[in-house]
Formats: structure tokens, sequence, C-alpha cells
């Protein structure tokens, strides 16, 4: 038995809605991530003192 998938517009259509989630949580991990690296070079200094 032979399957052809002659059309598959379910991703093109879906593409417009999930790309711009992953660019947002792209966006909130990266600035996650530059905060948590501050808070850590802040607590290093304090302690330091």
């Amino acid at each position: 038995m032979n399957v052809v998938v002659l059309a598959d517009h379910s991703l093109l259509l879906a593409l417009p809605a999930v790309a711009p989630a992953f660019v947002v949580a792209g966006v909130v991990v990266y600035i996650a991530r530059k905060n948590r690296r501050k808070q850590d070079t802040e607590s290093e200094t304090s302690t330091n003192d």
C-alpha cells in the first residue's frame, strides 16, 4: 500500500501562528538568562566587600 501525499497545507497555515511564539519564547529566555548572569555578578561583588 503506497500513500501519496499530494499536498499538505497544514504546515504552511500553522507556520505564521507558531513562528512568533518561538520568537517570543526566545526573547524571554534571553532576557531571563541575561538577568540571571547580572544577579550572579552583583552577588559576587557584594560578598567580596
